[in-house]
């Protein structure tokens, strides 16, 4: 039913990739895969995507048949899938592509001001963006804009620049709301970074610095806990 409201809105009779967000975990991932693969025979999808599973969840569902991609948060302050989902996708063959890489505008010239956000936005209540998360948080990346800036980059260009040098098998996929953001965006897809800036910016950003966790309990709903 989802499948069949989103091709009518967006007026199509396919799509190339068909992402389950959250899956439901009580029912096994083989069941959900078995129904994908029938939707991909009838020629409704071109490839299948999990968002937010484990690395065992996409190990049993490429089982079944291969999966094209998965999605989760991944960026300098949020690197769980460091802890066995990249090297689960290089080993498959599958994509994987990290949503909030430039950390929900941490990694922005200028720092996002809590007290403006208003009552529909995400991070209003995400524990990273309160305080005094929020105070310990910004110290940190402040000393990183400067480093960007040194290196002749946006803060953004270089924090998706180390995204998309973990590795060629890493689709990230940044939001933008502007030209000049977008051309930001492009400059890091030209950056390679050299062994040394990766380890000034590890020194910068060491794993684990992000002070609170990147969902409140409420809205912490369907991603796989693992590690």
């Amino acid at each position: 039913e989802a499948l069949e409201g989103s091709l009518q809105r967006l007026k199509v009779d396919y799509v190339d990739l068909y992402y389950i967000h959250r899956r439901e975990q009580a029912r096994p991932i083989e069941e959900v895969m078995e129904t994908l693969v029938s939707l991909k025979q009838e020629g409704k999808i071109g490839g299948i995507g999990f968002s937010e599973i484990s690395p065992a969840s996409l190990r049993r569902a490429h089982a079944v048949h291969p999966v094209m991609a998965v999605q989760s948060e991944y960026s300098l302050w949020t690197r769980l899938p460091e802890l066995g989902m990249l090297q689960t996708c290089r080993e498959l063959g599958v994509a994987f592509v990290p949503f909030s890489p430039l950390a929900r505008g941490m990694f922005s010239d200028t720092p996002p001001d809590p007290a403006q956000f208003p009552d529909d936005d995400f991070r209003k209540a995400n524990p990273r963006f309160v305080e005094p998360n929020f105070s310990y948080n910004e110290a940190i990346v402040s000393k990183f804009r400067s480093y960007a800036h040194d290196c002749g980059l946006t803060p953004a260009a270089l924090a998706l620049a180390w995204v998309l040098n973990q590795g060629d098998h890493l689709i990230p996929i940044p939001g933008t709301r502007s030209v000049k953001h977008l051309e930001e965006d492009l400059a890091a897809a030209d950056r390679t970074l050299s062994a040394t800036e990766l380890a000034e910016i590890e020194a910068l950003l060491p794993v684990g610095f992000a002070h609170g966790d990147r969902y409140s309990e409420a809205q912490n709903i369907g991603p796989e806990r693992y590690c």
